[in-house]
């Protein structure tokens, strides 16, 4: 990522876009806005996961706040996109257990997912939805017994299924 130095022709005329931040830190904190400016540019800057995520998600905060600021809705679809969600919050919608999730996400099956300083994944609420739509995930346990009878499976009476049975163990 390019820094203020890399950016300017003259080293003199060096321009920090974080400075004006670390200042309005350092005056909230009482910390030195040069420390914080230091440490902003070492997480956003580094290219660790956890330092992508944390600019992925500051760019949609960001998006976000602009938007509302001049009064600009954001569609609901693109909302959603922008929405992380937990492992488990998307283990409940897809009706699986976390771990599974975990692994898709870990086999980069469900898109736009970060993983926090901590080691925690967060997937988009979209990408999530879009899984689910393209597997036909129904969200809950199917009923067996439903699912037999619609096959045709409860029909017969309990006589003609025990008379059946005999009829197969004396055939053996």
């Amino acid at each position: 990522m390019p820094t203020a130095v890399t950016l300017g022709k003259t080293p003199a005329h060096r321009y920090d876009p974080l400075g004006p931040l670390a200042d309005s830190i350092g005056e909230i904190t009482g910390t030195l806005s040069g420390e914080v400016a230091s440490a902003l540019h070492q997480v956003l800057e580094d290219a660790t996961p956890q330092s992508r995520s944390a600019r992925l998600q500051l760019i949609r905060y960001l998006v976000d706040i602009e938007s509302q600021s001049v009064g600009i809705e954001m569609p609901k679809s693109v909302a959603a996109s922008n929405e992380l969600i937990s492992t488990a919050q998307a283990a409940e919608l897809l009706g699986f257990s976390r771990p599974y999730v975990a692994m898709l996400i870990d086999q980069n099956k469900l898109k736009g997912a970060t993983v926090s300083a901590g080691g925690h994944r967060r997937v988009s609420l979209a990408a999530v939805l879009d899984w689910k739509a393209a597997h036909q995930v129904t969200g809950k346990a199917s009923d067996l017994r439903a699912e037999g009878q619609k096959a045709g499976a409860y029909k017969s009476t309990e006589a003609d299924v025990l008379s059946r049975v005999k009829a197969l163990a004396k055939s053996r």
